[in-house]
């Protein structure tokens, strides 16, 4: 679904010292894409808990279930990517997309959800995304790619 022209995907990742995998990492020329995608029913919200006068911070909740681990562990996997591209040549330079993907999942909306920097959204449009065009041109693409199989170790 992710693969197309200028898509090089890269599957259940490790970094050295992290105990859990990254799924999945996409580049293409928009940048590198860190994707979860998880396989559950009900609707999509935003909630924030405590009292009005000190609200916490945007909570994930899909039908009555708390998801908001899994904005963290993305988030944490980003931060993963971002140090694996560190002594790469401009590898700082390189787009590091957080992106959870619900694949059952009801929307009230026709907008992805933004939490902690990290993409909430349907499969469609995460692939449009991953797909669109961006910067990096295809020898970058692969350079940065062959960057990430090479300090991520593959299962």
């Amino acid at each position: 679904m992710l693969e197309g022209e200028g898509v090089i995907v890269l599957n259940d990742r490790r970094a050295p010292g992290v105990p859990s995998p990254i799924k999945r990492i996409a580049v293409s020329s928009g940048g590198v894409f860190v994707l979860d995608a998880k396989h559950v029913k009900g609707l999509v919200q935003t909630r924030r808990s405590g009292p009005v006068s000190n609200l916490g911070p945007d909570e994930l909740h899909v039908g009555r279930r708390n998801c908001t681990p899994w904005i963290e562990l993305v988030a944490y996997q980003v931060a993963v990517v971002r140090q694996a591209l560190e002594p790469m040549v401009g590898g700082s330079e390189v787009p590091v997309h957080a992106m959870l993907c619900l694949t059952r999942a009801e929307w009230e909306v026709a907008s992805p959800l933004e939490i902690r920097e990290v993409c909430v959204a349907w499969p469609q449009l995460i692939t449009g995304r991953v797909q669109a065009e961006g910067f990096m041109d295809s020898p970058t693409v692969r350079e940065v790619a062959g960057t990430l199989d090479d300090v991520l170790s593959g299962n």
